[in-house]
């Protein structure tokens, strides 16, 4: 079955993004080329909001060129509260934007596996199965640790000497243990059977939840402004790719500070 039938027709939202970058070497001049996606007629004839929301998209790249690629993360974990999400990045927009991304998707994967939904029923009801056959009518706190990630999925960039055009790019949801693979995680069980019962789990949410979570973050409303962040790191990634020894600060004409792009909020 279509995971959209199970997602409100209203929360499909594409938002308005960067879609193309140029750069003059010899100006110092940035040429872009924004996606409107779903926006409104009257606000694209609104130009304090169209220039509101460009200068927005812009600050998520200078920000993207003013960090080095491995501070954007985010981590929400009781078990690690001093290690969620890196102190320079925390400071910016698109920390804050990363942290509401990775609570909206906890909630997701509760309301997704909530009995209360008819996937979530569908779980439970195979998880239980499961462990009747493991142990009978034995009292047990059944485990599924699992701890979906939000990652880059595919990425389709045309390149031309001073430019790039992002024809397609995706993000994708995956279990910690997938995107961490090769990596040991402790997952303790002082019994062998909740072990294979939490695989088991494991690979219920795989076949059922993540799909629809996936879904959710390329098309709802809800990540929209995760997807607009994408999009402008995708071109700021491009630009340290293709100008090296440029960057804020080193041979770009003052842009933004990491200071001047410290959140508001």
């Amino acid at each position: 079955r279509n995971s959209s039938q199970n997602i409100p027709q209203s929360d499909k939202f594409r938002p308005l993004h960067l879609r193309y970058l140029g750069y003059d070497n010899l100006s110092q001049d940035f040429k872009i080329l924004l996606d409107k996606g779903d926006t409104k007629k009257e606000d694209l004839e609104n130009k304090i909001y169209i220039e509101e929301n460009t200068q927005t998209l812009l600050k998520y790249f200078f920000i993207g060129l003013s960090l080095p690629n491995e501070k954007f993360w985010v981590n929400l974990r009781p078990d690690s509260p001093d290690n969620i999400l890196d102190p320079d990045l925390e400071k910016t927009d698109i920390g804050r934007i990363f942290l509401e991304a990775d609570l909206q998707l906890k909630k997701d994967t509760a309301s997704f596996t909530s009995p209360q939904t008819p996937e979530g029923k569908a779980y439970w009801d195979k998880l239980y199965k499961k462990a009747g056959e493991f142990f009978g009518s034995e009292n047990i706190t059944i485990p599924t640790i699992t701890r979906p990630w939000i990652v880059p999925g595919e990425i389709i960039i045309r390149e031309a000497p001073d430019n790039a055009y992002i024809y397609k790019a995706t993000l994708k949801v995956m279990l910690e243990e997938d995107y961490l693979r090769g990596t040991t995680i402790n997952y303790s069980f002082n019994d062998p059977r909740l072990k294979e019962m939490n695989q088991y789990s494991t690979q219920l949410i795989k076949e059922t939840i993540i799909p629809k979570l996936t879904y959710e973050v390329n098309t709802s409303k809800r990540y929209a402004q995760l997807r607009q962040v994408y999009y402008s790191l995708i071109l700021a990634q491009w630009f340290k790719q293709k100008y090296p020894r440029l960057s804020i600060g080193n041979g770009l004409k003052p842009f933004p500070t990491l200071d001047q792009l410290t959140s508001k909020e």
